[in-house]
């Protein structure tokens, strides 16, 4: 993911440095926002289906077994226990780059929640905008974004990828205020060693499923934010 991210990344910025040359308007946009993440999980969750199914099946495996050995009732899990759910609180500064009525996009993205963290790279090749009034433009933005996707500690791998449509309004050169919409959200953190590690015995404790594998995907996800352009 951090390699899908880096090559984007240098790409959208090349692009940038293009239409800056030719003489389009370039301006700078700072976006504070909201993300809720509700992602659902199941083995058919592309890329992390087998790691969700494997995790399934070694922790009711080694519950099964401590039951036995302890007289325990372990409520046993399916794929649906091991989705994402948290809500990052997120900055993205950008630059924007063209013409009154078409633009491009780029912008880095970062994300702290609860338990989760992102860093990554947004990339809207498709912008229109219209003014509404003196002071008051409408605008529309259609892309996506890659990015890292991490849990406190040590030993997890991750990403989150999506499919984006923004739509905002700007108001005096100055300020934006944008609603975006997820058509496709897919993320999630695998830690090999717990899961590696899930064994079963009698004697070894359990740990949590979500923190083996969590992962799941979305459709609608509507996220708010807040910039400023200077």
């Amino acid at each position: 993911m951090l390699r899908i991210a880096g090559i984007a990344g240098i790409g959208a910025l090349a692009l940038v440095g293009g239409v800056a040359d030719a003489h389009a308007d370039v301006r700078g946009v700072v976006r504070f926002g909201v993300l809720p993440l509700d992602l659902e999980s199941s083995d058919d969750t592309p890329v992390f289906g087998d790691d969700v199914d494997r995790a399934v099946t070694a922790y009711n495996t080694a519950a099964a077994a401590y039951d036995r050995r302890h007289g325990g009732t372990t409520t046993m899990i399916d794929a649906g226990d091991l989705g994402v759910s948290d809500t990052l609180v997120t900055f993205a500064p950008g630059l924007e780059t063209g013409g009154d009525l078409l633009f491009f996009r780029v912008e880095a993205l970062v994300g702290i929640g609860d338990e989760l963290r992102t860093a990554g790279v947004g990339i809207y090749p498709l912008n229109v905008q219209t003014p509404l009034g003196r002071d008051l433009a409408a605008y529309l933005s259609v892309g996506g974004s890659a990015s890292w996707l991490d849990r406190e500690g040590s030993g997890d791998v991750g990403g989150l990828v999506s499919l984006r449509a923004a739509g905002g309004v700007r108001i005096a050169e100055r300020v934006v205020i944008e609603a975006g919409y997820g058509a496709f959200v897919l993320g999630g953190v695998v830690d090999r060693s717990e899961l590696d590690g899930i064994e079963p015995t009698a004697d070894t404790p359990l740990p949590e499923p979500n923190a083996v594998v969590a992962a799941g995907e979305a459709r609608g996800i509507v996220d708010l934010s807040v910039g400023v352009v200077f």
